[in-house]
């Protein structure tokens, strides 16, 4: 009887590709990539026991929210290429050109109506840009903290565990918000 080992599931971070995104966001998903890689050989390095399941169920969090940082970072590259194809110079120049020329008030309107929806799909990309730099920030920061906890007494990093799991959780549902939002900004 031939026994094959079983391979283990593909991870979903297995498809990030940070060069996909726009230059503006790869930085915040190449260091989500490495924040996570540093969370597995941290929970790699721990004991079997009671730390390291709970490590193990972090990184599930971890994950999503690295996840969010994809998801973020690639809707942002689609914002992107909407607005390259709105082609904001062109309308500007438009715009001034119609109010200088002295249009009719009904061209001018369409025209500024034209610059200001372009104006806040730009203001919404520049910060979502800001948003995402804080927020891999604190799953960054939620990673060191893992690593300081690692190294106390269980007992003691318990109660830490406890509240470096729910600020994880709120950073993770934060990156999932800002994904969203992203994904309805750029539909």
């Amino acid at each position: 009887m031939v026994f094959r080992r079983r391979r283990p599931p593909p991870s979903p971070l297995d498809a990030i590709d940070p060069a996909a995104v726009p230059p503006a966001c790869r930085a915040a998903v190449e260091r989500s990539l490495r924040s996570r890689a540093q969370f597995a050989e941290l929970v790699a390095s721990l004991r079997d026991g009671p730390l390291q399941d709970r490590m193990v169920a972090l990184g599930s969090q971890l994950d999503a929210g690295v996840l969010a940082v994809w998801r973020t970072a690639s809707q942002a590259g689609a914002i992107d290429r909407v607005t390259a194809a709105l082609d904001p110079e062109r309308i500007t120049a438009e715009l001034k050109q119609a109010r200088r020329a002295g249009a009719d008030d009904a061209v001018v309107a369409a025209l500024q109506e034209r610059f200001a929806s372009t104006q806040r799909l730009l203001n919404s990309r520049d910060e979502l840009g800001g948003r995402l730099d804080v927020l891999e920030a604190r799953l960054d920061t939620a990673v060191a903290r893992a690593a300081e906890l690692a190294l106390t007494s269980s007992a003691s990093a318990a109660p830490e565990i406890g509240a470096l799991e729910r600020d994880l959780g709120v950073v993770v549902v934060e990156l999932d918000a800002l994904a969203v939002a992203t994904a309805d900004l750029g539909a």
